[in-house]
């Protein structure tokens, strides 16, 4: 089973099991349900209509193009900057389906609920435009200046709000369960219960654009998965996607921390029937029984290390171990964990 990880996808404090997320499973899986929403929309092509990934497709340069403009970094006329943000806000929301007569779409400043028609009065979701960032955090500073403009959500408290942040709080007391923010290279997405637990979702689309990966299944079917209307907007019943999505991400994580759970006794009594049978294998005396709870518990700190250093030698930019330095490789590295372990175990 492999791993489709993507830096371009970013997952704030557990906002859905990263297991989920990541493997390719054929079924439980993210991946299962973003090929499912990829037959879809090459069915929809092929039937003469425009799919998500097509509309994509067809505006990506275009979309680099406004990215590059709208970049804090790079504006350097502060009107074809405006102008190409506009562009660039009304260009991803024709592409992701956010469109007047499939939904009703009351704007309000940086705001837009989204709902379906006859069910006005209850939007599920709310699009957000916010200035363009470089980096994520500047999206989640708690009281900076981050909506495009000001927002007054509520009449009878005419003072304006500012921050995303303090906006997705003030939404998610309403009928907003799940929003999506704008925010020049990055989007966020945001769920009522989660929010409140500094959870999001958030995808860099310059990087997507950039790399362009367009396999089945790839990172462009993956991150479009994630923020189209089909996903976050409600659907002819009101339901949204990605509430039983995250349900099912749920589930699957409860599934594998019982094989893990499983897996780890398994590899307790490996190790440690390995160091009873080496021992009789070097001549030692058998262990005595009241180092049978000492052995199961030595076992556990071995077997956990070694998960440990599996991870981290895995994932070498989180930068937790300096692997190509030589005190490391020499001291540290699991080749030289095996090589201590065997000295303990062949030891009297």
């Amino acid at each position: 089973m492999g791993n489709l990880t993507s830096e371009a996808i970013v997952v704030g404090e557990d906002w859905i099991s990263e297991h989920y997320l990541t493997t390719d499973g054929k079924s439980q899986s993210f991946q299962s349900r973003v090929l499912e929403r990829r037959a879809a929309w090459d069915a929809d092509d092929a039937e003469g209509g425009t799919s998500t990934r097509s509309r994509f497709t067809a505006k990506r340069a275009e979309l680099m193009d406004l990215l590059a403009t709208v970049n804090p970094e790079g504006v350097d006329d502060a009107a074809d900057g405006q102008e190409a943000l506009h562009a660039l806000s009304t260009h991803l929301r024709s592409v992701l389906g956010y469109v007047q007569g499939v939904f009703n779409l009351d704007e309000a400043g940086p705001v837009r609920h989204v709902a379906i028609h006859g069910l006005e009065d209850a939007a599920p979701l709310a699009l957000i435009d916010a200035k363009p960032v470089a980096q994520l955090e500047d999206v989640l500073t708690k009281d900076g200046e981050t909506l495009l403009s000001a927002w007054t959500p509520d009449d009878d408290d005419p003072k304006p709000l500012t921050s995303v942040v303090r906006a997705l709080s003030v939404l998610f007391e309403g009928t907003a369960k799940f929003a999506l923010v704008f925010a020049g290279r990055w989007l966020m997405v945001a769920e009522r219960d989660r929010w409140y637990e500094g959870r999001y979702l958030a995808l860099d689309l310059q990087l997507v654009c950039e790399r362009n990966d367009t396999k089945r299944g790839g990172e462009i079917d993956r991150v479009l998965t994630c923020v189209e209307a089909a996903s976050l907007a409600p659907d002819g019943d009101g339901d949204v996607w990605w509430t039983s999505t995250l349900e099912d991400a749920v589930k699957h994580t409860v599934g594998v921390s019982e094989d893990l759970r499983e897996g780890v006794r398994e590899s307790i009594e490996i190790i440690a029937n390995d160091v009873v049978q080496r021992r009789l294998e070097q001549g030692l005396e058998p262990l005595p029984k009241d180092q049978a709870q000492p052995l199961a518990k030595q076992s556990l700190r071995f077997l956990y290390r070694i998960l440990f250093l599996l991870y981290a030698e895995a994932y070498p930019q989180l930068g937790v171990l300096p692997v190509n330095a030589p005190e490391y490789e020499n001291g540290y590295s699991l080749d030289r964990l095996r090589e201590l372990a065997l000295v303990v175990i062949e030891s009297p």
